[in-house]
């Protein structure tokens, strides 16, 4: 008998040498919750709350990836008569926008990230100043800086070869060098009649509004 127990506890001691365990254990090692993952994208939805706000409270360009951010908005829109874009800076530092783009928005409502107008390195936005793209430019001619802009906005400019439309309505996104969405604003269907633009109300920090043409100046009522 005694010899027998023995054999039986030691055969078992043998098969717990190869790894026991409760049923109730996960089989993988480990610990669930702690991935993250990264949309490339921001969807452009469909009203002027929030998603169109700033896009960060840092100096532009600073970390990677998705880290990046910047104090940078989407601030006024033309789409009827001239096409153009601009974009300010309400931080109290200069914005770098080297590597940066601006883009419409596609059939889905994302950024059309293969028509972006990218900004040279070396782009900079200072506190409180404006930056104007002008639209539907022939894509040969580059991003730029140019010289030959609007006659009643500023003397330097950057060209896009896309416009937005005002029939269909699209959203202007502004994305990192790696194509995160860090701010954007949309231009509702028909938002503005003839002579006027859609911009934020207050300038700079606002939601989208009917605005008076202020290229390279800030927003105002019409």
């Amino acid at each position: 008998m005694i010899t027998t127990l023995r054999f039986t506890m030691l055969f078992a001691a043998a098969l717990c040498a190869a790894g026991c365990g409760s049923d109730d254990e996960p089989a993988g090692s480990g610990t669930p919750g702690t991935g993250a993952t990264t949309s490339s994208q921001a969807s452009s939805g469909t009203g002027s709350g929030s998603s169109s706000g700033s896009g960060g409270s840092g100096s532009g360009g600073t970390g990677t990836g998705g880290d990046v951010t910047t104090t940078v908005v989407v601030n006024e829109i033309s789409a009827k008569g001239s096409d153009w874009i601009e974009l300010g800076n309400p931080g109290s530092a200069a914005a770098d926008l080297g590597g940066f783009g601006l883009c419409d928005s596609d059939a889905t409502g994302l950024c059309n990230t293969g028509d972006a107008l990218r900004f040279p390195e070396g782009t900079e936005l200072g506190p409180g100043e404006y930056l104007l793209v002008l639209g539907d430019q022939a894509v040969e001619v580059g991003p730029g800086p140019h010289t030959t802009c609007l006659a009643e906005g500023p003397s330097s400019c950057f060209y896009a070869t896309w416009k937005v439309s005002a029939s269909r309505g699209e959203t202007v996104f502004l994305i990192s060098p790696n194509d995160h969405v860090l701010n954007q604003l949309e231009y509702p269907m028909e938002a503005a009649a003839d002579g006027q633009t859609w911009g934020r109300l207050p300038d700079l920090t606002g939601q989208g509004g009917v605005t008076a043409p202020t290229p390279g100046a800030a927003n105002a009522a019409p």
